[in-house]
């Protein structure tokens, strides 16, 4: 039997984000090639005697122009996403929000071992998506860390940002793994999606933070910064309990 997932929502949701993101973008750039090319052909073809006879050729590429601008902004239109999540933008414990992520976090029969510390730290953020984007990077380094290695997650509040760090014991990438993590469908795990990390910083950026990813011996780091709220949580909102 399929246990309840409290996150559920929130990840479906923003797997959904990730992957229309990526469409749009390789879809734009194909639609503005076309253009360009049809663009190009016409501005050949219009002195010729073929073009001028039948007025259905600039027609066509009239046609063409129109349509390519169509599917253009029809990318730009939003999917509505509060079908499956309606994301809320809160003053909220940071800290709790890594807790929950951590105890939500899918490790299945991974013998790795998560060791956490949390300083209490608020930031404006929706409490489920971040925990989403935390979750995201604790199951990426359990996924990297062998055996009965050990994921350390830490959240500590410096200056004026709050930051979570999660540490797997994986052998030090190079350089260029490093790079090629943060691609859209990268992977070295075979039926993983290659998208935890993209989601993660997709949700950082949302509110404002950023993600690096840094080379630690023995593994590597990955680091979420979020900015400080300037108005305290009462209570722990990130690690309520779930109903």
């Amino acid at each position: 039997m399929n246990s309840w997932d409290p996150l559920g929502a929130a990840e479906q949701a923003a797997v959904a984000d990730e992957i229309l993101s990526v469409l749009r973008h390789d879809l734009r750039n194909r639609f503005a090639i076309v253009r360009n090319a049809s663009f190009y052909i016409r501005r050949k073809v219009a002195r010729d005697a073929a073009y001028t006879a039948d007025p259905r050729i600039e027609e066509f590429f009239g046609i063409i122009d129109e349509e390519v601008v169509a599917a253009s902004a029809r990318l730009e239109e939003s999917v509505d996403a509060a079908r499956v999540f309606n994301r809320r933008s809160v003053c909220v414990s940071a800290a709790g929000c890594v807790r929950r992520a951590a105890a939500c976090a899918r490790i299945g029969t991974s013998g790795a071992r998560i060791v956490l510390s949390a300083q209490d730290g608020d930031v404006e953020a929706d409490p489920i998506e971040l925990a989403v984007a935390v979750r995201c990077l604790i199951e990426s380094a359990v996924e990297s860390t062998p055996g009965d290695g050990v994921v350390t997650v830490r959240g500590t509040a410096s200056g004026a940002r709050y930051c979570i760090e999660v540490t797997d014991t994986a052998p030090a990438a190079c350089e260029a793994d490093s790079e090629a993590i943060l691609r859209p469908f990268y992977t070295t795990k075979p039926g993983h999606s290659g998208l935890g990390l993209n989601i993660a910083r997709r949700v950082t950026r949302r509110y404002g933070g950023t993600l690096a990813v840094e080379q630690r011996a023995p593994g590597t780091s990955v680091v979420i910064a979020l900015p400080l709220a300037a108005t305290p949580v009462l209570g722990d909102v990130g690690s309520e309990p779930a109903p």
